[in-house]
């Protein structure tokens, strides 16, 4: 692949397809007139449907992106996350047009694929939490500056979250 000025704007994602987890969605011809259907039956405004369309797109699937490049530098995400893509991903070859970047010392492992997407596509990101329910719901949920409502009869009390009283209403 030659260099291009519309390369510039290109985002390499470097993953794994999650195989144990698939995209259910209406497929073929009938699926933009469903889609047009429901959103006309929700109320909802606008001709655009491109988070649908990527979702609808032959090939669409998650993997599991461990790293990035973008305008010649590689970056390694704190934590992998779950990316809508399309395909199977190409095999990365350490070159330029694979890494982003004009010289590389980095060796991937042999099962690493990569996707191109202009920085402008639109996508979705899941960040997977693991752990218990204490620690992936309640501590994520119930601590900060996070208001409670307490309802108790016919009074709602408002309290934060540090245990400081509240007031009633």
């Amino acid at each position: 692949m030659s260099e291009n000025l519309a390369r510039a704007s290109t985002i390499l994602l470097f993953g794994r397809v999650v195989e144990d987890i698939q995209i259910n969605t209406a497929r073929g011809s009938g699926a933009s007139a469903k889609r047009a259907a429901k959103s006309a039956s929700l109320g909802q405004q606008g001709a655009s449907h491109a988070l649908a369309d990527q979702v609808a797109a032959e090939g669409s699937c998650l993997a599991r992106i461990y790293a990035f490049s973008y305008e010649g530098h590689y970056y390694d995400l704190s934590k992998p996350a779950l990316f809508l893509v399309h395909g199977a991903g190409d095999p990365v070859t350490l070159t330029a047009e694979y890494t982003g970047l004009p010289a590389t010392c980095r060796e991937f492992a042999p099962d690493i694929r990569v996707w191109g997407y202009d920085k402008s596509d639109i996508s979705i990101r899941l960040d997977p939490e693991t752990g218990t329910f204490e620690q992936i719901l309640l501590d994520a949920e119930t601590t900060g500056e996070r208001v409670r409502i307490q309802y108790s009869g016919e009074k709602v009390r408002l309290r934060g979250d540090r245990g400081s009283g509240g007031e009633s209403r």
